[in-house]
């Protein structure tokens, strides 16, 4: 097998377990930009991982070891098929058997979960000067972190193998270790430094061009710079990307009238690919063409009086809105400041509570950081299942209809067109775009976005909001 999505298929059918692709794309990208010359590899199964290592560079070598003999004949074939005797060498033997003086760069264990800590201590002084260890699995599907996802009593107990293996990590002096939801969840460990997080993030890139869709994007500090602007570099990547067939999807926030400026900017309205919008954090999808909604969600009216109840018990105000108008139940600073970063219509509606009977996509409370912060948890105690409360920015808190987000709608979207998910793309900053990024296939997170949101998206970017960022991103990758 030479080319890498026949091995993937090969594992699938014959449930051999390989890397989950945030993974072992992250680990192809680290090799790349930390000048990694050296790979021990423990646990081959099929090749899979070491070939794409091999592959990342034109120096890295690669040893990996694995004690399964019929996996070990299945990598030596994938190996030998992609020309890679010469760069990996692949040995079948028990790693704890494993004798070596070689310092390597990287050394990956994934291989027995129960012997991750006698691999990791066994293999330390093994280590380059600037080496580091990485390990994958840590989540395990999710299991680690709620072990009631799983009855299986063998499951359970590899498991709580897992979790000993992260508290040794948290607990070991001699190592720092830093903890990421790339795949099924890895860690970077390296001695007497911390891990510069940025570093970490410049090697979430892709390794080769991307064949893409549909690409949905974030306005604030995503697509617009602090100008709120978007480039001419921007303008024309987005503009040969819809000529490449590929549909693009403004998804913000914002009310559909408070869009329409930057798809102007655009000018791809009129092409098929260019003719949809998503608004309101994904409550609505906008047809351009006919000007009709295709997809609308709604927070019932009893979830809008009980935020507007509690929000004015604490002094705050609150406002939901349409197309091009911002309905408040009071004029403040606060209540004004959408208004104004949207360009929409302001007005203060006498009878809040009865103006909600009809619904709304969403109501927003604005207010100072501080108190923003207070409320957000309280209020996501009240409605969790019911309404899904976060911050879009730190001074606006947003409630929506719960599992209505911009994730969702892009999805719906994708599928409408014809758009096969794993041909999906988002860039986004904020907390209000995570669903987005985490359900399309590549959710991009921009170089200047939330730290977390950074941890969970499958790349980021080079360069931030201000620096052409998706320009780059989308010449390099994706045109």
């Amino acid at each position: 097998m030479n080319q890498i999505s026949d091995i993937k298929q090969y594992a699938k059918s014959h449930q051999v377990p390989i890397m989950q692709d945030g993974g072992i794309d992250f680990i192809c990208n680290y090799i790349k930009t930390h000048d990694v010359h050296s790979v021990l590899e423990i646990g081959t199964a099929i090749g899979y991982s070491s070939i794409r290592f091999a592959k990342a560079t034109d120096d890295v070598k690669v040893v990996t070891l694995e004690l399964d003999l019929d996996r070990y004949i299945k990598a030596r074939q994938n190996i030998s098929d992609n020309g890679l005797e010469d760069k990996i060498t692949a040995i079948n033997q028990d790693a704890l058997k494993f004798q070596t003086d070689q310092k390597f760069d990287l050394i990956f264990i994934d291989g027995p979960k129960a012997q991750y800590i006698r691999c990791f201590e066994k293999f330390k002084d093994n280590l380059s000067e600037r080496g580091v260890i990485i390990s994958d699995n840590l989540s395990f599907h999710g299991m680690v972190e709620d072990q009631s996802l799983t009855h299986n009593y063998s499951t359970i107990k590899l498991v709580r193998k897992i979790k000993k293996y992260v508290d040794f990590l948290k607990n070991n002096v001699e190592f720092y270790t830093e903890f990421y939801p790339f795949g099924d969840g890895i860690s970077v460990s390296c001695r007497s430094k911390k891990i510069d997080k940025e570093q970490i993030f410049s090697a979430k890139l892709p390794d080769s061009k991307l064949d893409i869709g549909l690409i949905a994007f974030d306005l604030d500090d995503t697509l617009l710079n602090s100008n709120l602007k978007i480039s001419p570099r921007t303008i024309k990547a987005i503009q040969d990307c819809t000529k490449k067939g590929i549909y693009i999807v403004l998804c913000s926030g914002r009310a559909e009238n408070a869009i329409l400026p930057f798809v102007r900017q655009l000018d791809i309205a009129g092409s098929q690919y260019g003719r949809y919008l998503i608004g309101i954090n994904g409550a609505s999808i906008l047809d351009l063409h006919t000007r009709q909604p295709v997809y609308e969600q709604k927070l019932g009216s009893g979830i809008l009086r009980l935020v507007h109840k509690e929000a004015d018990a604490r002094g705050m105000g609150c406002h939901v809105c349409d197309a091009d108008t911002i309905y408040a139940d009071r004029d403040t600073e606060w209540t004004r400041k959408d208004s104004i970063l949207c360009g929409l219509n302001f007005k203060v509606v006498p009878d809040f509570d009865e103006f909600m009977e009809k619904g709304h996509p969403k109501i927003l409370v604005p207010a100072p950081e501080e108190e923003v912060a207070e409320f957000l948890p309280e209020l996501k105690a009240k409605l969790q299942g019911r309404a899904d409360v976060f911050t879009s920015k730190p001074f606006f808190l947003e409630v929506m209809p719960h599992n209505c987000g911009k994730g969702q709608a892009v999805l719906w979207l994708a599928d409408k067109l014809g758009v096969q998910r794993i041909k999906t793309m988002a860039f986004g900053d904020s907390f209000n775009d995570e669903s987005m990024l985490t359900m399309v296939e590549y959710g991009v997170a921009m170089k200047n976005g939330q730290e977390h949101l950074k941890e969970v998206a499958r790349f980021v970017t080079r360069a931030t909001n201000n620096e052409d960022g998706i320009a780059d991103f989308l010449e390099t990758w994706v045109l």
